[in-house]
């Protein structure tokens, strides 16, 4: 995507998640109707706009009008974007408790900020650059360019496996799991560089066992032999089903957050729902100004701080919504990490599994 094509996707999020329409500012073109007769509804008029429908009475029919309506939604989204933003970065707990509270007209609703957000962040995401097919590997790590460095490879591998053996601990078996499925990999790779060095045809490829029903081995075999011989198109496919269904990250996260709360009779679904989206939203607003920051040379200075700060941010967002002590907010601040762990992985395992089968 080019950076035109972004800017039109950021501009696109934006008019998206306007909370509120457009408004004029009554200059030139303008189409006045007449007493009792609302454009929009025919409802009577009282005022510079409809009591029933809340359209302007003055509405334009110019080219500037247009103009100033696409830019009053990009840079102003009606105020409520300025009034928002500073909470959202700095007090979050105080923007989710006022807007649950029913300040609602002052600030731009969390699912219109998220729809901005996602706009944004993906437009940023695919600028970066497009993914080529030879650029992305399916089912392992790329063999290496010469025999000598895959049986490196291979060696520091096994180095790897020896040492994690001496070692016991908490996720030493997923680790372990993971370096073996890795060695057997770069072992069938280097088998397969031999066998071209030597001029015979290599052996065939490892078949990939899966113990779900007959009936669906099949179509999962089919669908991810496709993507082995297109990884290019399986990444925008996953791509394309991340936009998507960005939204689920929501009610995904909405179970841990109720957890956190259980069986409260002051704090409703709705509002845990108000909080994770508002935090969503702001977890992505950092992943754009690092990707931003990155144009500038500063991608891992941005990324470091906003390492940081996201947790942070967690913190006085649960503090302050909540009401909570220091410690009772930073006990729930850890449990809130470890939830957006789980939720990430289910989100990451789905969108996989939707990007093969899709």
């Amino acid at each position: 995507m080019s950076e035109l094509e972004a800017a039109a996707e950021v501009a696109g999020g934006a008019m998206l998640g306007r909370a509120v329409e457009p408004v004029s500012d009554g200059k030139g073109g303008e189409v006045t109707p007449g007493p009792g007769d609302c454009l929009n509804c025919a409802a009577p008029l009282e005022g510079h706009y409809c009591s029933n429908c809340g359209q302007k009475v003055q509405i334009h029919r110019t080219l500037g009008g247009l103009v100033h309506d696409i830019v009053h939604g990009v840079l102003h989204l009606d105020g409520k974007f300025w009034n928002t933003l500073p909470l959202l970065v700095w007090r979050p707990g105080k923007l989710t408790r006022r807007y649950v509270a029913g300040q609602r007209a002052r600030f731009i609703s969390p699912i219109a900020f998220y729809l901005f957000t996602v706009v944004a962040m993906f437009a940023l995401v695919v600028s970066v650059g497009d993914v080529k097919s030879e650029d992305v590997t399916f089912g392992g790590a790329a063999a290496a360019d010469t025999i000598e460095e895959q049986e490196a490879r291979i060696a520091g591998l096994e180095e790897a496996l020896a040492e994690l053996e001496e070692q016991q601990g908490y996720g030493t078996e997923g680790i372990r799991t993971g370096l073996e499925a890795a060695l057997e990999t770069a072992e069938e790779q280097l088998e397969v560089m031999r066998a071209e060095d030597a001029g015979i045809e290599p052996p065939p490829a490892r078949q990939v066992s899966i113990t779900s029903s007959d009936s669906l081995k099949p179509l999962v075999e089919e669908q991810f032999e496709k993507a082995r011989a297109n990884p290019g198109l399986f990444l925008y496919k996953v791509q394309t089903k991340a936009y998507k269904l960005s939204w689920l990250l929501i009610p995904l996260s909405l179970p841990f957050l109720w957890l956190l709360f259980p069986f409260s009779r002051t704090w409703r679904m709705y509002d845990h729902a108000v909080f994770i989206t508002y935090s969503i939203s702001f977890m992505m607003l950092l992943v754009i100004a690092v990707g931003i920051a990155s144009r500038f040379g500063f991608g891992e200075l941005a990324g470091v701080a906003a390492l940081f700060y996201a947790p942070f941010h967690m913190f006085r967002q649960l503090r302050g919504t909540y009401g909570l002590s220091r410690l009772s907010a930073l006990v729930r601040t850890v449990l809130l990490i470890l939830a957006a762990f789980i939720v990430l992985a289910l989100f990451a395992a789905l969108m996989l599994v939707l990007g093969a089968v899709g």
